[in-house]
């Protein structure tokens, strides 16, 4: 006899729709993860977090699905501890951080490298880190350049990273940036996004294009959500991702997934 959830995917953001503003599961989550999951589903997350960070989250729910890392710069099946796909920012694109260091001097600049974190130039965010599982390099070395680089976080208050959005690809570089976050703007290597990670994953495991569905809150998951044949923005989300989303479902701190749980019982009775 098939399970309830046979055949479906579920892929949720972490920071912001999966985890409250405590950054915890709620009860509620969790138990609707684990009984979607006994019933057959698939579950797993797509976040901006690198490798180590995404681990603590994961780990305690025991998600059956490879994740989604680095906003679609990497695939990562924790169960069974490898990598399925892993991009990196391609080498010409590396010089605009010098230019922007002179030209926005606001401006937060940290290197995402062999799953740390290098801070190329400090800001008052820059003390963020929880350091769990991966280190926080502050003074660079020459040898940066040479390495294979995941992404470039650049962060500053709203409003400058408002403007920064806006004239970024006609001034600096015409690569690939996402919005990730109301002070960040990531510098990604190109056709990198959570939503060409998921369609990676729907073509490597055969999926039911009919049968995925995500969740997500800010601009960096608007290609997670069109990729998904039922993409949920949740209330707490940007106004730009609820602008554009066809499904929506109760904020981060509501258990929106367990909703999104429910909603799929509903679909598939």
């Amino acid at each position: 006899m098939n399970k309830k959830f046979e055949g479906y995917l579920l892929v949720t953001d972490m920071d912001g729709t999966l985890l409250n503003d405590k950054g915890k599961i709620s009860k509620a989550n969790k138990e609707a993860i684990a009984y979607f999951m006994e019933e057959g589903g698939r579950f797993t997350i797509a976040t901006g977090r690198m490798t180590p960070s995404a681990k603590n989250v994961v780990y305690p729910i025991k998600i059956n699905f490879p994740a989604i890392l680095y906003n679609g710069g990497k695939i990562y099946d924790y169960n069974k501890d490898r990598t399925l796909y892993q991009s990196f920012l391609e080498e010409e694109r590396k010089q605009v951080i010098e230019i922007l260091k002179q030209e926005e001097p606001y401006l937060g600049i940290e290197l995402y490298i062999d799953e740390n974190v290098y801070i190329y130039k400090p800001c008052k965010y820059s003390y963020r880190f929880s350091q769990q599982g991966y280190q926080v390099v502050r003074h660079i070395k020459p040898d940066i350049w040479e390495k294979k680089w995941t992404k470039v976080l650049l962060i500053g208050e709203e409003e400058e990273i408002d403007r920064l959005e806006t004239i970024f690809s006609e001034k600096y570089d015409a690569g690939l940036v996402i919005r990730s976050g109301a002070r960040y703007l990531e510098i990604a290597p190109e056709y990198t996004t959570k939503g060409s990670a998921l369609n990676y994953l729907i073509n490597l495991y055969g999926i039911d294009p009919m049968k995925v569905i995500a969740a997500g809150d800010n601009m960096n998951d608007i290609e997670l959500l069109k990729s998904a044949a039922y993409g949920f923005a949740v209330a707490n989300g940007a106004k730009r991702l609820l602008d554009t989303a066809k499904y929506y479902a109760p904020s981060n701190n509501e258990d929106a997934i367990a909703y999104i749980i429910n909603w799929i019982e509903d679909l598939v009775q």
